[in-house]
């Protein structure tokens, strides 16, 4: 298709753009970030300046994601300490929390540990977004670095690699933790996917294809067996958690998402099962609050104390290195 059309054009951001710039004004002062046009009805916002997450996701103009009354929050004004974290979480389509806990907060090995972890306030150290043209296709690359270090303890490092192709509406990303220190190291991570509106409505599907199901809280276990209904947004409603046993397809990936039929798109999220074993679904339907988390992780999420008790703690020894793959695809219907 690109060379029939480039032809036509002056410059390959007629068709295919990538475009970086900083954010202004408040709390969100200085995040830099990258936006991507793929021409097949994929927009996607990049965010170097939170961990490399993805702030927005459209399709066809339409977005596909929840984003909090924060908004997006400046690496110098996050707050990681304790359950501070809700007052700089963007929600956005992902936000990374790991790199050493995840889940509830507290206390592990003597240290304070916050709800979620930290990686998800770091900047990327280093940073690239290029495109050139590979197999006659406009490609995109956007790559960058975080690191989670403290000095007499920990030192891990998170590569993420994005890849999109020009006239698609699908994206990969490969994310590379390492350990380049030289103390065996707790390593949890957990990929927080938000659905968010139009996608996300009472008229959505949620696409969770589960082989067992398990509350991880009180009230969750009071609407198990709604677990799967959107409802309308309704004020005062209290949130619920769930762990899946996800089926995994024969190269041993699982896919999640959500399907809209009154809006004609849907979106799936595809990934390494057997290195993320752990699933949870967030499930949040409140006014001004109406978000469906699709959350793959490494290990549970009921504080790093407990998974250590229970030896569900991972661990990455020093020089160590482990890779996640994830496919993001949305689609008419």
């Amino acid at each position: 298709m690109y060379q029939e059309e480039k032809a036509y054009i002056g410059n390959l951001s007629q068709l295919f753009d990538v475009k970086t710039y900083r954010f202004t004004g408040g709390r969100r002062e200085g995040v830099e970030a990258v936006d991507v046009s793929t021409g097949g009805g994929l927009e996607f916002t990049v965010t170097p300046g939170r961990c490399m997450d993805f702030y927005q996701l459209k399709f066809r103009g339409k977005n596909l994601n929840f984003i909090t009354p924060n908004g997006i929050t400046a690496a110098p004004f996050c707050e990681t300490d304790k359950n501070l974290f809700l007052r700089s979480f963007a929600g956005g389509f992902l936000t990374t929390c790991g790199l050493t806990t995840i889940g509830e907060g507290g206390e592990d090995g003597g240290e304070m540990l916050p709800l979620n972890g930290r990686i998800h306030a770091a900047p990327a150290e280093i940073f690239s977004a290029d495109v050139s043209v590979v197999d006659s296709v406009p490609q995109a690359l956007i790559k960058g670095t975080m690191r989670e270090a403290v000095l007499f303890g920990d030192c891990l490092t998170l590569t993420r690699v994005i890849t999109c192709r020009y006239g698609e509406n699908k994206l990969s990303f490969i994310d590379t933790v390492e350990n380049i220190g030289y103390r065996s190291t707790p390593h949890m991570i957990l990929y927080h996917f938000n659905m968010g509106y139009p996608l996300l409505s009472d008229k959505a599907k949620l696409i969770i294809p589960t082989n067992g199901i398990q509350p991880c809280n009180a009230h969750a276990a009071v609407t198990q067996t709604r677990w799967n209904q959107l409802e309308a947004p309704q004020p005062g409603m209290e949130e619920s958690c769930f762990y899946h046993d996800l089926h995994a397809d024969a190269d041993g990936f699982a896919a999640v998402g959500v399907d809209n039929p009154a809006e004609h798109i849907g979106v799936r999220i595809r990934f390494d099962r057997k290195a993320l074993p752990y699933f949870v679904q967030w499930r949040m339907l409140g006014s001004g609050e109406y978000v469906t988390g699709l959350e793959p992780a490494n290990a549970p999420i009921d504080g790093r104390a407990q998974a250590r008790a229970e030896g569900k703690l991972p661990f990455l020894q020093p020089g160590e290195k482990i890779t996640y793959h994830f496919e993001i695809e949305a689609f008419d219907l």
